[in-house]
């Protein structure tokens, strides 16, 4: 996908828009191999502004991204939906035509969530064992240190027990 730099020139003001599919299979973000589910959809429009030489850009992506939960390493399809609005020297830009796919990464990127989680309450992986909370309990042998219990809520701690 791309606009060609010479009609823009040619029609200052001027609205161009161009929407399509980008095939992007994986996506390097913060050291993590992001693989995509199928392509990631675009939509960008843009026009010359004559006065100060530079075309704004808008583009808003949407797709799904395969991660990994980032308390319990399960797997996540997660769901990105973003607009940027940019502003771009034609002067910089190599060749006649400004190619859209860096923008479609970064937008991508934007979208994606820094942490991102199975389910908001996930309890994560024990740091002691490695058992991960969400499934089953401590293993039988797990070292993590022991609150000692409070006297008070001694009765408390009966009725839970009685409970399982």
């Amino acid at each position: 996908m791309h606009f060609d730099l010479d009609a823009m020139r040619a029609a200052p003001g001027k609205l161009f828009r161009v929407e399509g599919d980008e095939d992007i299979p994986t996506l390097d973000w913060r050291g993590e191999e992001v693989h995509m589910e199928g392509p990631v959809h675009a939509e960008a429009a843009a026009f010359f502004e004559g006065t100060t030489n530079q075309v704004v850009l808008t583009v808003h992506v949407r797709g799904r991204a395969h991660r990994r939960c980032s308390r319990c390493l399960a797997d996540v399809v997660e769901e990105f939906d973003r607009e940027e609005e940019l502003e771009v020297y034609p002067d910089e830009v190599q060749g006649k035509y400004l190619e859209l796919r860096p923008f479609i990464e970064a937008g991508a990127r934007l979208g994606l969530s820094a942490k991102p989680l199975c389910k908001p309450d996930c309890r994560g992986i024990c740091p002691y064992c490695g058992a991960d909370l969400n499934h089953e309990d401590h293993k039988p042998d797990c070292r993590r240190p022991r609150l000692p219990r409070d006297p008070r809520l001694a009765k408390l701690a009966e009725l839970l027990e009685e409970r399982r």
